[in-house]
């Protein structure tokens, strides 16, 4: 499938659809950014009423300093083994470019969206039995608490995520350069000398979202015992209910991760431009040096160590089918309502997200910041989403909204829109303009355009979109525990709160009815995409014409 250079694919000519297409990319920036705008306004008015001495807050020290390098520490240690990993493990799927297996390649990221929570159950359960093994052969244990077993857990759960990431590097490297390269050089030269350094920028960009999700998630590191910064913007906001003060207190993190996602939108930007998906990068199978032969293998290992481990952990530990009956029996109301928050924050997304999209793709002008605004909500903590959910809906004249089942909704549609963004920006960027310029030669009627030429080549992107902002929320805790309606809870909040009091038959079995959730989702998303072509045997055709 081709990129073509015209990102706007051939946008509407109709005044009514960019008129709707406007106000679509306004709701997006309103819906995402409000809550970090309003925030930013009341810091100003509050320091500006006297209250200078809350800056202080702005500047790690003591023990905040302490848990603010813990935190970076610990990201860049996720963020540098998972590019490792991402690589060795992105060779071995790299050449499976053909039959079967390019579409079981990608079964290695149907776990990406499954909560690291989860992970540190099941890791966690599997590690305290090796222990008591270990126990009766007079070894010594596992630690099962701190640093080092919170980075190993994190790094698992975000190893699907690695390996997609960097795979999308490795695929971006033309054939042709690696098949010249591979005429004068040794096949580990060429891997070394040319392809890793044209993948660079992907990669370095995938270790920047690993660098980013690690040190804004407080979920794993506060299971293990391992304090970071972002537990402490949740805390002073609790103990003090002040916004601004939290605020303040986000701003060393708030900045950083803001500077790694800029850093990194050039390449999410281009991330379908320069793709060859269709073509095989080794004609020939590479001859690598047994030493790489042998990390090749220990990460697959560990890959297919982040499958195996959590789904017969859970299972083991959710005892029999009586049990698993009943957990999921007794939290019924959660899952319900987690799946109704859910499906709601995927149809408020995908409109707007798609409005966008199209609004980014297609500019001219200000596209470089109309790409910063989408993409820089990713960089937002969830706590501070929350706090500023509640800053903006918290008044008389939203009262309908706060305190209502739509805040959770909210909160999804906040954090994850703008994942919606970058994959239909990418989908679109796909699309021949050609296409739509025939169809409007032939002049069918406009909703004839939009449901056989839009819809089918869309539709692998809006699919793609709804799954993974559909798994995401459904696993969302950091935000959502800010904004819950009294006396209700999703899933989530309920594993959650139970994993403080020990890993039981009954959280195990939450966890796995939601692994087999997030696994279905992921699935469907991914049978969907790659057999649309069966559905609609043009669409594929159309799109690489």
């Amino acid at each position: 499938m081709r990129a073509f250079a015209s990102p706007a694919a051939a946008p509407f000519r109709w005044s009514w659809g960019k008129v709707l297409q406007r106000i679509g990319l306004l709701v997006f920036l309103l819906l995402v950014l409000s809550p970090l705008a309003l925030l930013l306004i009341q810091t100003v008015v509050s320091l500006s009423g006297g209250n200078h001495d809350w800056l202080l807050l702005a500047l790690p020290a003591g023990r905040r300093l302490g848990l603010f390098l813990n935190s970076l520490g610990f990201a860049l240690g996720v963020a540098f083994a998972g590019v490792i990993l991402g690589i060795l493990g992105g060779i071995v799927l790299w050449r499976w470019d053909s039959g079967w297996r390019s579409y079981l390649r990608w079964l290695v990221l149907v776990l990406a969206p499954l909560p690291p929570y989860i992970h540190a159950l099941a890791w966690t359960s599997a590690i305290y039995k090796v222990n008591a093994l270990l126990q009766n052969l007079g070894l010594a244990v596992i630690p099962v608490q701190g640093w080092g077993m919170a980075w190993w857990i994190q790094l698992m759960a975000l190893a699907p995520l690695a390996v997609g990431l960097a795979l999308v590097g490795l695929k971006s490297v033309e054939p042709m350069m690696i098949d010249a390269a591979r005429t004068v050089r040794s096949d580990f030269a060429s891997l070394s000398k040319v392809i890793l350094p044209l993948a660079l920028p992907f990669l370095l960009a995938g270790g920047g979202i690993l660098f980013l999700i690690s040190l804004i998630d407080y979920s794993v590191p506060s299971l293990l015992n391992l304090n970071v910064y972002s537990l402490e913007i949740f805390s002073e906001f609790s103990a003090s209910n002040e916004p601004v003060r939290a605020f303040l207190l986000s701003l060393p993190l708030l900045i950083i991760a803001v500077a790694v996602v800029l850093v990194s939108m050039r390449a999410i930007r281009h991330a379908a431009q320069s793709l060859s998906w269709r073509h095989a990068a080794w004609q020939v199978p590479p001859a690598w040096p047994g030493w790489l032969y042998l990390l090749i293998w220990l990460a697959a290992a560990a890959l297919a160590a982040q499958v195996v481990v959590p789904l017969l952990s859970l299972t083991t530990a959710a005892g029999g089918w009586r049990d698993l009956a009943f957990s999921i029996g007794s939290a019924h109301r959660e899952i319900g309502f987690t799946f109704w928050v859910s499906l709601l924050a995927v149809l408020g997304s995908i409109p707007i997200a798609f409005a966008a999209a199209r609004e980014i793709t297609s500019a001219r002008r200000w596209q470089g910041l109309l790409w910063a605004l989408a993409i820089v909500p990713l960089a937002i903590p969830p706590p501070l989403v929350g706090i500023g959910l509640i800053a903006v809906w918290n008044r008389p004249q939203f009262s309908l909204v706060y305190g209502s089942s739509l805040m959770p909704v909210l909160a999804g549609l906040a954090r994850f829109a703008p994942l919606g963004v970058i994959i239909l920006a990418s989908q679109l960027r796909r699309i021949n303009p050609l296409l739509i310029d025939a169809a409007r030669i032939l002049q069918p009627g406009r909703w004839q355009i939009l449901r056989r030429i839009w819809l089918p080549l869309l539709a692998p992107g809006i699919l793609a979109a709804a799954g993974i902002i559909f798994a995401l929320t459904l696993g969302e805790l950091r935000a959502t525990l800010l904004v819950k309606p009294p006396g209700q809870a999703t899933l989530t909040m309920r594993i959650y709160n139970f994993l403080h009091y020990g890993a039981s038959d009954t959280v195990a079995g939450l966890c796995l009815m939601m692994a087999a959730v997030t696994l279905a989702a992921a699935v469907i998303a991914l049978v969907s995409v790659t057999g649309w072509s069966n559905i609609l045997p043009g669409a594929r055709r159309n799109a690489n014409d």
